[in-house]
């Protein structure tokens, strides 16, 4: 029997709207893919509530900021918790992958300048269309910041997880992010973008 069979990976989904053409397209190519995943979809109060499924389990929230949707999916016994944007596609298996990666390193699906150490005196992140939080990271530095409402949810997390000691790195997995960003499509959405850099900025003292 494989090692990584028994190792428990929590995979969280957030969607918001867009069920039959991204949601669930996406949660059926984990399915079919990787049958041992512990699939949780959020709901995060779409118009129309997702239906329920005998592959995953749905759960309707009300409306969040992204990091916030995960964090509510993330309760209970896990090894790894996989991140996931619902605008991606699976055309693979991931748990073998998973299974050799260290439990010190929090693994994204690319590299992300947006922070440049040389520009700013921080390290440079991964992108988080997908990410990958061993459960000794996530025990020491916790969730994710429910005031990153609206953006720098991923980057906020990783500077937190650089400062307690641990690494960041990119995986790949046989997941492909569309980088459809539905969330733009949210009303108000603009407001929460800027109100959310503000908090960021005035947390780590960058200049406004």
């Amino acid at each position: 029997m494989p090692v990584w069979s028994a190792m428990k990976i929590r995979c969280v989904v957030v969607g918001i709207d867009h069920w039959e053409d991204l949601t669930f397209p996406f949660l059926q190519g984990l399915v079919e893919h990787d049958p041992a995943l512990d699939l949780v979809v959020i709901d995060n109060q779409s118009k129309e509530p997702y239906p329920k499924h005998a592959g995953f389990k749905t759960l309707r929230i009300p409306r969040v900021g992204y990091g916030s949707a995960l964090n509510s999916g993330a309760s209970g016994d896990w090894d790894w918790l996989l991140t996931l944007n619902n605008d991606c596609i699976c055309s693979g298996e991931v748990s073998s992958i998973i299974s050799s990666l260290s439990p010190n390193t929090v693994y994204g699906n690319e590299w992300k300048y947006d922070f440049n150490e040389a520009d700013s005196g921080f390290p440079a992140v991964v992108d988080s269309a997908y990410m990958l939080i061993p459960r000794a990271i996530w025990d020491k530095v916790g969730g994710f910041d429910p005031l990153m409402d609206a953006a720098f949810e991923e980057i906020d997390y990783q500077f937190r997880v650089i400062r307690s000691g641990f690494r960041v790195d990119v995986s790949r997995l046989p997941i492909v992010h569309l980088n459809y960003h539905t969330r733009y499509e949210l009303p108000g959405y603009s407001n929460r973008w800027h109100m959310t850099r503000a908090a960021f900025y005035k947390k780590y003292s960058f200049p406004s």
